[in-house]
């Protein structure tokens, strides 16, 4: 009995009610800062803008020749139309009645043919207009255009702005369920406006085009769709931009009026480009994910129009088409790929693979001002590189990013032990100043990525790759001097020395798990030189050690990697370390015979 009270006390002391409500109160908080206020002023704008649209093209009919309509199709409103076919008939009728004499008059028969009035035909509310699995032709057409004409003319400002609140309703909720995804599941996108700024300005220019392009004798609604498909797949996940590419296609087919097989092809020709969309490395690859939505479509296309009755001639004409409008697309978004990057701030592996390329103006230059820097770097790339696959992380950003992390000892190469030949140029200095060199190579880095316009993605490598780790040779040798000097710095408890700050790096720590991975194969590296006998057991317990400092000073902190990929990471750099360091045999020196 004690035991259960004891432990009743503690479910009374736990008040989940108010944990929530705490919660939920900081959420609603949070929401009238001026940036979060920013943001969904801009969602709202998107959401205004678009309903505008589909209200403007309501008059737009979704009606084609030659299709096969699944139901009736009723007038909503009486109306009326000329019979023009009807009234030359009459006409000419009126003329054949003449007297041969008169016939032959053409002033006479033209105002005979003017006296004889329009026929007008008059459609009240419920005709059918074409009845359930009739063809569409173009006479019937024509008056689907006059019933449209008609009913929007006569509706009323009541039935006006009904229409624009359910168009508006509904767009609402598409974005709120967008917004509510990304704040969940992507808050980091949610926080940058720039990005949402680019997005909504992507959605409006897509829903404007489609609009246009819908019309006839095109009907290529698909390019646009399946060209913002493929934007979204690389500049975001893809799981964001399926439900992007979804909640569109439901807007653009409720606002048009068109039926559940549009919608059916719209969505299985942008799901194929979205998911076959990933580590795309060329640009022909683009094209052929083109056309791999283009068959998508093609696919979709022949089950829902079996499954409406169509007629082959129309199914033959709508998958051709819609399968080029696909492979156009790939072109397209090929040919614009750095607007995409630039627009979006993202970096695809096309831009990494030219990158990749030893060419670069900056590559070139640190071979030639810096080699054993180059050196370092690509040893670095490869190291890094295999350790990021092991982790399944980004290969190719972690080779590239590792080419220019160090391209700003190019500037003073002289200072770096690794491009000295004989004197050492720090032996002069003071250990504080020959720290600010030391540290000064990453803001020269990022300066000239930022001269030579290189991504954003790899000027982080550039500054990330220290973190804020501390120099820690002439660390030692500032200490060493104020002990010789009489000046021992004090330690407060729990508190590192005074002196410590200013042989840090300025940082950030890495932010992501490539910048991480760069960070340790880069101190591995670099110390592994220094052994005098690089042994597999050696080189282990470097490894080991250099990892376990890193990570108990916090350097991984803030870039997401976990301690089992940091083991697989360690596991890596031994294995790569141990091949670099192989031993060889010694062969024997032949023996110089004399000749008698």
């Amino acid at each position: 009995m004690h035991g259960l009270s004891k432990k009743n006390s503690r479910l009374v002391q736990w008040d989940e009610k108010r944990r929530s409500t705490q919660k939920v109160t900081l959420f609603l908080a949070s929401l009238w800062h001026r940036p979060t206020l920013i943001r969904v002023a801009i969602v709202l704008a998107v959401t205004v803008a678009t309903t505008f649209l589909a209200d403007a093209w309501s008059h737009s009919i979704p009606y084609r020749v030659g299709e096969v309509w699944p139901h009736d199709v009723r007038t909503r409103v009486d109306f009326e139309v000329e019979n023009l076919a009807k009234t030359e008939e009459d006409r000419d009728a009126a003329v054949e009645r003449l007297p041969p004499h008169e016939r032959n008059n053409p002033i006479l028969c033209a105002r005979l043919r003017q006296a004889i009035p329009v026929v007008v035909d008059r459609y009240p509310a419920g005709t059918i207009l074409i009845q359930r699995g009739q063809v569409v032709t173009e006479d019937k057409r024509q008056l689907l255009r006059a019933e449209s004409r008609a009913y929007h003319k006569s509706m009323k400002w009541a039935a006006r702005g009904r229409r624009y609140f359910a168009l508006f309703l509904l767009m609402s909720l598409l974005a709120l369920l967008v917004v509510l995804y990304v704040v969940r599941y992507q808050p980091t996108l949610a926080q940058d406006t720039p990005r949402i700024i680019a997005l909504g300005v992507l959605i409006l220019l897509t829903h404007f085009l489609w609009l246009v392009l819908s019309q006839p004798p095109w009907h290529g609604g698909l390019l646009p769709l399946t060209v913002t498909g493929m934007i979204l797949a690389i500049a975001f996940r893809p799981q964001f931009a399926l439900l992007m590419c979804f909640a569109l296609s439901i807007a653009l087919t409720a606002s048009r009026g068109n039926g559940m097989d549009h919608l059916l092809v719209q969505i299985g020709g942008q799901a194929v480009a979205i998911l076959l969309l990933r580590n795309v490395r060329t640009r022909t690859q683009l094209i052929e994910i083109g056309a791999a939505a283009g068959l998508g479509y093609l696919a979709m296309t022949l089950a829902s129009a079996l499954l409406t009755h169509q007629t082959w001639p129309m199914i033959l004409s709508d998958g051709v088409r819609r399968f080029l409008w696909g492979a156009l697309a790939g072109f397209l978004v090929s040919g614009c790929l750095p607007l995409i990057e630039r627009c979006f701030g993202v970096v695809t592996d096309v831009s990494l693979m030219e990158l990749a390329d030893g060419s670069h103006v900056l590559l070139q230059e640190l071979v030639k001002r810096a080699p054993g820097t180059y050196n370092h770097s690509m040893t670095v790339a490869n190291l890094a590189e295999h350790a990021a696959e092991a982790i399944g992380a980004n290969s190719l950003l972690t080779r590239v990013g590792s080419y220019f992390h160090d391209i700003g000892k190019m500037l003073k190469p002289q200072y770096f032990i690794e491009n000295q030949n004989g004197a050492n140029l720090h032996d002069t200095l003071e250990p504080g100043l020959s720290t600010l060199i030391i540290i000064g190579h990453v803001k020269d880095g990022a300066a000239l990525a930022e001269q030579y316009r290189l991504p954003q993605v790899l000027i982080d490598f550039i500054q990330q790759h220290h973190g804020t780790t501390l120099v820690e040779y002439f660390y030692r040798v500032a200490l060493r001097q104020q002990e010789q000097q009489g000046h021992t710095p004090t330690l407060a408890e729990g508190s590192p020395c005074a002196l410590e700050s200013s042989f840090r790096y300025p940082g950030p720590k890495p932010q992501t798990r490539e910048a991480g991975i760069v960070m340790l194969t880069d101190a591995v590296e670099s110390s592994s030189r220094a052994l005098a006998e690089p042994t597999p057991s050696s080189l282990r317990k470097l490894v080991r050690d250099m990892l376990m400092k890193r990570l108990l000073d916090g350097q991984f902190d803030e870039s997401g990697l976990t301690l089992t990929e940091l083991h697989r990471i360690e596991e890596s750099l031994c294995k790569g370390l141990i091949a670099l360091y192989h031993s060889r045999i010694k062969y024997p020196e032949a023996r110089e015979r004399r000749v008698a």
